[in-house]
């Protein structure tokens, strides 16, 4: 059977005399699009030397080789000696047994990235037209020729695979990879190079950078209108408003810091100018009218059209009037735009060629039919729309979250999705937790390169060579992950869980306990010491973290739904267990995230996590050491030293009173010491919960109720309020007590209660006592509602704030 493939591992699958199979290769590959993916061709070298890999001595670098193209040659070196290959640098470029590294400027067969090798009788000519295609040329001999894969980062990661071949074929091998930009964020730079990672184009939030302060000071009605006044920057690419998009200036400075990069970085081939990590978008009446009639996509409003029209404008000025096209070695150059969030819908306009939209998707949840097949279709649209090249914004976590968020399934389908509707340029969120992402990385890295790889039979040698005799538990642990996943998480939403206390309620005791024996049986497959042993251990440390986190999440639900149901028993049994597993759980995230292969782990360890102590302290007189003054508050509380200090207690609206933010919508009720800050949302609501009082918020992207009070230093409080609510799955429906100075800043913040999900089964009642910290001047009563999935709502009735007479502490 003849076997057509695109790297070196295939020359040891022909037959030796397949000459018609390689004349159907070739017509085969000359009908793809070269520019779009890999590509190789066989040629015969009649009478050619059969070159001996073993034979081989020297290897001749560039005259001016850099640091990129040394560091792979150092790999090949080591690599090669480990499989009796000894090779040692040399600057003749005609002595023989030698491997040539030459750079050639230009040439039809290979781009900045691409290669050619082929045997010329003793030497092995290695032939790219950059130092990054050398060093991709290196690491395939490293890979197809001495079976090096570099699994995970480190000597712990590395793998041989397969033995080396006794000769090198006397063929010539030729590829290119089938993404021009390859980069998974934040990445080993080690690992990133080892498996041919790489990034050419920019693409980040950006227009804080350009649309700065000081242009406010002298061009205000360049900066959006938000609630009614004009907000002034801060050089946060994540808080600073858009600028207003249908100002001319606005194109003109976009234009203007366009060029000027291009002018200070002649090689560079794009320029971001991408919105700012937020929705505060210009309310004028200007941008009503340019994105009425209004739609909305994903429940968000659509503001692709507004946006992207401001992009073809900028690209306008800089290429077709300035002619900014090329870089001075003749690469063209591209205006990078994130189609993230309210601008994901394909646009109703052509784009200009050379804006590079780039497709922002959680493709980890094409486990949701709906959602993957209007995904695919949304990918094609974009395609279709005018851009020469498009690129794609991916969310492969990994860190933060706290257990195995296996998608290799999807991975696999999306990328090659990707390369059919002619997407090149990749890049992906993954913060590598590699005990829990096992193969994803590799994966990825590979298919990026060549799309047509097989997923499975890449899957099949990850877990052979890997972990050697442990394959057949390890593969069952990663993969009862990624099935439970496919058949729980259920219906897509913005990478959903992600940063969510509550997400580890996904996977269940039972599954748990499954892929824990998959742990035990992998340790008895294998020798204490071995190098399987030792990467056994690093998955079973970081699974550690997930069941430890399990544990404590599970303890602190039992001790807030005790509280909710005013258990005193179980409310002082469940504080005592909750603190104990916390202490556990903090104990060892700091222990383990300071390894290696766990420290992405800590952006979820030290996330601000919901205590619900403050709850249990109404209910008990002693109290752990720092939570003593609360504990006084509490009791003052029971004791009857309190004053209201809110009059609105069961929040009455002012009658026929509401109150429209923006064009967007929707109408607020207007409710006497309360307030509203919003997200708009296609089917986001605030009603009175009963008649003209209650607040009810349902259909939130995000929202939040808050009010605010005088404060000083050291005085007691006690919120006391009423509530129902249905809470699914990502729903985050939070309290929140906010400190504040003198100046308004903020000093502290405590998250006492994360609502539960289910419902409420009617009204409860929750007591949260607090202290003002030393510095208070104000507090902030904050519920913050966000993710509300269908038929979700909270349902406020009555919330009272009381100033408490602290009792005074007793005596040591």
């Amino acid at each position: 059977m003849f076997v057509c493939g695109n790297s070196l591992s295939n020359f040891f699958r022909f037959p030796s005399g397949c000459c018609l199979g390689v004349f159907i290769c070739l017509f085969l590959l000359s009908t793809v699009d070269a520019s779009r993916s890999p590509s190789w061709r066989v040629e015969r070298e009649l009478g050619a030397h059969r070159l001996a890999v073993k034979e081989l001595r020297n290897l001749v670098l560039p005259e001016d080789a850099s640091g990129l193209l040394r560091e792979a040659v150092a790999d090949l070196l080591e690599v090669a000696h480990l499989r009796g290959v000894t090779l040692e640098l040399s600057g003749n470029q005609y002595s023989k047994n030698s491997i040539i590294l030459q750079r050639l400027e230009g040439g039809k067969h290979f781009d900045d990235e691409g290669y050619r090798i082929f045997a010329d009788r003793s030497r092995l000519l290695v032939r790219a037209s950059s130092e990054a295609g050398l060093s991709n040329a290196v690491y395939g001999l490293c890979s197809d020729l001495f079976g090096v894969r570099w699994y995970w980062p480190g000597e712990l990661g590395r793998e041989f695979v397969g033995t080396v071949p006794n000769r090198f074929p006397d063929r010539r091998w030729s590829e290119r990879p089938a993404f021009v930009h390859r980069r998974l964020y934040p990445s080993n730079t080690e690992y990133a190079r080892r498996n041919r990672l790489s990034a050419r184009y920019e693409f980040n939030h950006n227009l804080a950078e350009i649309f700065t302060k000081d242009l406010y000071e002298s061009e205000p009605d360049l900066f959006a209108v938000v609630r009614g006044r004009r907000r002034i920057p801060e050089g946060s690419r994540g808080t600073d408003p858009q600028p207003d998009f249908t100002h001319p200036r606005a194109v003109e400075i976009a234009a203007e810091a366009a060029l000027y990069h291009f002018d200070e970085n002649p090689e560079s081939q794009s320029f971001s100018l991408s919105i700012n990590d937020n929705v505060r978008f210009d309310e004028s009446e200007a941008t009503q009218l340019a994105v009425e009639p209004l739609r909305f996509f994903r429940q968000r409003p659509d503001y692709t059209d507004l946006v992207f029209s401001f992009m073809n404008q900028v690209a306008q000025r800089v290429f077709d009037e300035a002619g900014a096209w090329k870089t001075p070695s003749g690469q063209p150059r591209y205006l990078t735009a994130l189609a993230y969030y309210w601008t994901e819908a394909s646009p109703t306009i052509r784009l200009h060629p050379r804006v590079m939209p780039v497709l922002t998707s959680d493709r980890a949840q094409w486990q949701d039919p709906a959602y993957r097949e209007a995904d695919r279709a949304l990918i094609e649209r974009w395609s279709a729309a005018g851009a020469e090249r498009v690129a794609t914004w991916d969310y492969y976590f990994g860190a933060p979250y706290p257990y195995p968020r296996q998608f290799n399934r999807w991975i696999d389908e999306s990328i090659k999705h990707l390369h059919r509707c002619g997407v090149d340029v990749f890049f992906s969120q993954l913060p590598g937790a590699w005990g829990l992402d096992g193969a994803k990385a590799w994966l990825t890295s590979r298919l990026l390169w060549n799309p047509s790889e097989d997923a499975a039979e890449l899957l099949d040698e990850f877990y052979s060579e890997f972990f050697g005799p442990a394959k057949v538990p390890m593969r069952r642990f990663y993969e009862l992950a990624e099935s439970h996943r496919d058949a729980h998480e259920g219906k897509a939403d913005w990478i959903k869980f992600y940063l969510d206390e509550a997400g580890i309620e996904l996977l269940t005791p039972q599954v748990l306990g499954a892929m824990t024996t998959s742990l035990e049986e992998a340790n008895k497959c294998v020798d204490r010491g071995s190098r399987y042993a030792h990467r056994i251990a690093i998955v079973e440390e970081a699974f550690r973290f997930t069941t430890a986190y399990a544990k404590l999440h599970e303890a602190r639900t039992q001790l807030l739904q005790a509280c909710l149901e005013m258990k005193t028993s179980a409310i002082e049994a469940g504080m005592q267990e909750f603190h104990d597993l916390r202490n556990t759980f903090q104990s060892y995230a700091s222990e383990l995230t300071e390894k290696f292969y766990h420290k992405r782990l800590h952006s979820f360890s030290r996330m601000g996590q919901s205590d619900p102590t403050p709850l249990a302290l109404m209910w008990l007189d002693s109290a752990p050491e720092d939570y003593k003054l609360t504990a006084l508050a509490a009791k003052g509380w029971r004791s009857g030293k309190r004053v209201p200090v809110l009059s609105n207690i069961f929040l009455r609206h002012l009658a026929g009173e509401t109150k429209r933010y923006s064009f967007l919508g929707p109408d607020l009720p207007e409710v006497p010491d309360w307030y509203f800050d919003f997200r708009p949302y296609e089917n986001f609501r605030v009603e009175a919960a009963m008649a003209d009082r209650g607040i009810r918020v349902s259909g939130a992207d995000i929202c939040s109720v808050f009010t605010e009070v005088p404060v000083e230093a050291g005085d007691g409080f006690v919120l006391d309020f009423n509530c129902m609510y249905k809470i699914s799955p990502d729903n985050r429906s939070r309290i929140y007590l906010d400190w504040y100075d003198g100046d308004g800043e903020l000093i502290q913040w405590t998250l006492p209660v994360q609502l539960p999900r289910g419902t409420s089964d009617g009204v409860r009642q929750l007591r949260i006592p607090a202290v003002a910290p030393e510095g208070s001047k104000a507090l902030r009563v904050r519920f913050l509602i966000s993710r509300q999935g269908e038929g979700d709502y909270l349902e406020l009735q009555r919330i009272r704030l009381d100033r408490v007479l602290m009792p005074l502490p007793p005596r040591e």
